[in-house]
C-alpha cells in the first residue's frame, strides 16, 4: 500500500481490494509503508474497526497487537512504525468541533431523531465524553446544534449536570453510580439495606460505611473544589448543589435524593440527559471491568487522573494539584498515591529530572522529592509504611503527551535496604538532596504495558 490517504474509510476499501475473494487464493500479505501517512492514528482505528476515537483504547489496541484482531489474521508493526502510530495518538486532537460535528450528523442521520450518549455506544461511533470534555456537558454541547434545547434547563442545572458528567458521572469508580441508580428506583433506602443490597452488584466488592462516607462526599460535591475570594471552598458550597441528603426516619438512618436534584428531575429534558450521562458511566466501567484487576477499587492498567486516585483512596478533599508533585502521604498515613511521568521532557527543570526508571517489570526505581534526605518527614513515613499499614498505589504515564491520566500499575511495597541519599544539581549548578528508592509492585507489569512504557 503506496497510496497515502487520510481517511479511514478509503484505507478499508483499498485494503478491501486485497481481500478479493479467488480460487487458489488463501491468504493475503498485506505491507503499508505508513511513514508516508499523516493521521497514523487511524490505522488502529480501520484495522480494529474501533471508531470511538478513544485515545486509550486506541493504545490498547495497539499494545496487544492481534489479540483483537478475530480470526486467524495477525498484525506487526515494527519498532518505528509503531512510534508514529503512538505518537500520532498522542498528538492528534480528538475534540475537534468539525470531527464531532460529523459524527453527531452521521448518527442523528441514521437514527431520525438526536442521539444521545448511549446511542453512540449502541451505534459504534465516537466516544460521547469526548463532547462532555470539549462542552463540560453533553447537554452544554447539544445547546450548540440544537436550538430547541436552548433554555431547557436553568444556569444552576446546567452546572449540575456539568459536575456530574465530570467528577462524578464519567466511569471510574461503579459505587456513586450504584447508590444513585439505586435511589432513582427504589427511593428512600436505609443504609444497612444499601449495603445488603450492594453485595450482589459484581462491579463492588465492598461498599462498606468508610467507603459509604466517601461516595457521600462525592455525589454532594464536597470533594471537589473551586476558587472563591482566594480560597478553596466545595462546589456544593459555591454552588448549592448536592445529589442525596442522609436523614433520620423512625430512629434509622437512611438515603434519600436532595431536594435540589428531585427539583431538577422533575424537568423531563434535565432527567433525560441525567440517566443518560448514570447510564452511560455505568455502562463504561462494566465494559472495562474484571474481577481479577480490582486492586482495592483501581483497575490494574485503567488510567486515572489525579482526582479520582484521591476520592477512589476516599480523600475528604481533592488535593491541589501543585501541593501533590509526584506523590502525596495522607494526613492519616493510610496511603501514599505515586504519580510518574515516564519519559521527561528536556525542557524541565534540573531538579525535576528524577531517574525513575524499571529496573525489572517488577522493581521500580522511584525518586523522592528535592530538597529530602533519609530522616525527611515524607521519607521516615514511606520507610515505616508497615507500621502505618500504609498502601502505595503506583500510577504512571508515558510522557505529557498522554494527556493529565495516569495507568494504574499495581501496588508496591518498598524495599527500605535500598533507600539511598544523592545529591542532584540545580540549573543554578548547586547541589540539593533526593532520595534514590527501589520499590517491589506485587504484580510484576505484564510484556505489553511494560514494553509499551519503557519505549521511547
Amino acid at each position: 500500500m503506496l497510496r497515502p490517504t487520510q481517511s479511514a474509510i478509503v484505507f478499508v476499501q483499498q485494503l478491501g481490494r486485497g481481500l478479493r475473494k479467488t480460487s487458489g487464493k488463501e491468504y493475503l500479505t498485506v505491507i503499508d509503508f505508513i511513514g508516508n501517512y499523516q493521521n497514523n492514528y487511524l490505522i488502529p482505528v480501520a484495522l480494529y474497526g474501533d471508531a470511538s476515537y478513544s485515545k486509550d483504547r486506541l493504545r490498547k489496541l495497539m499494545a496487544t497487537g492481534s489479540m483483537e484482531i478475530p480470526g486467524a489474521s495477525s498484525i506487526n508493526f515494527d519498532r518505528i512504525a509503531k512510534e508514529e502510530i503512538f505518537r500520532a495518538i498522542d498528538s492528534a486532537n480528538m475534540q475537534m468541533k468539525k470531527d464531532l460535528d460529523a459524527d453527531y450528523d452521521l448518527l442523528k442521520f441514521k437514527l431520525g431523531h438526536i442521539p444521545r450518549m448511549m446511542d453512540f455506544i449502541h451505534h459504534g461511533s465516537r466516544d460521547p465524553m469526548l463532547y462532555v470534555r470539549y462542552s463540560k456537558s453533553y447537554f452544554n454541547y447539544l445547546t450548540l446544534r440544537e436550538s430547541s434545547l436552548i433554555g431547557k434547563i436553568d444556569e444552576k442545572g446546567r452546572k449540575l449536570l456539568e459536575f456530574f458528567s465530570l467528577h462524578i458521572a464519567n466511569g471510574k469508580r461503579y459505587e456513586e453510580l450504584f447508590v444513585l441508580d439505586l435511589l432513582l428506583k427504589v427511593g428512600p433506602i436505609t443504609e444497612e439495606s444499601l449495603i445488603k443490597k450492594s453485595r450482589s452488584c459484581p462491579y463492588i466488592k465492598e461498599l462498606d460505611s468508610t467507603t459509604l462516607y466517601s461516595v457521600i462526599i462525592n455525589v454532594n460535591f464536597l470533594f471537589m473544589r473551586e476558587n472563591q475570594g482566594g480560597k478553596q471552598i466545595p462546589l456544593q458550597e459555591k454552588y448549592d448543589i448536592r445529589c442525596l441528603d442522609p436523614v433520620m426516619i423512625k430512629d434509622e438512618k437512611k438515603f434519600t435524593l436532595a431536594p435540589v436534584l428531585t427539583g431538577y428531575l422533575k424537568n423531563p429534558v434535565f432527567k433525560e440527559f441525567f440517566i443518560d450521562q448514570l447510564d452511560y458511566a455505568k455502562h463504561q466501567f462494566i465494559q472495562d471491568y474484571k474481577p481479577e484487576r480490582d486492586f482495592d477499587g483501581f483497575l490494574l492498567y485503567r488510567k486515572y487522573a489525579r482526582k479520582d486516585v484521591f476520592r477512589i483512596l476516599g480523600w475528604e478533599q481533592n488535593p491541589v494539584a501543585q501541593n501533590v508533585g509526584g506523590y502525596m502521604i495522607a494526613k492519616d498515613k493510610n496511603d501514599c498515591a505515586i504519580f510518574v511521568n515516564y519519559h521527561k521532557e528536556e525542557d524541565i527543570s534540573s531538579t525535576t529530572k528524577y531517574e525513575d526508571q524499571f529496573i525489572t517489570p517488577e522493581i521500580f526505581q522511584w525518586m523522592s522529592k528535592s530538597r529530602r534526605r533519609m530522616n525527611s518527614k515524607d521519607v521516615t513515613d514511606i520507610r515505616n509504611y508497615k507500621k502505618h499499614n500504609m498502601r502505595l498505589p503506583l500510577f504512571l504515564k508515558k510522557h505529557n503527551d498522554e494527556g493529565l491520566e495516569f495507568y494504574y500499575m499495581g501496588d508496591v511495597e518498598p524495599l527500605i535496604d535500598k533507600f539511598e541519599e544523592q545529591e542532584m544539581e540545580t540549573d543554578q549548578g548547586k547541589s540539593v538532596s533526593v532520595v534514590k528508592m527501589l520499590v517491589k509492585l506485587k504484580k510484576p507489569v505484564n510484556h505489553e504495558m511494560y514494553e509499551y512504557i519503557i519505549e521511547k
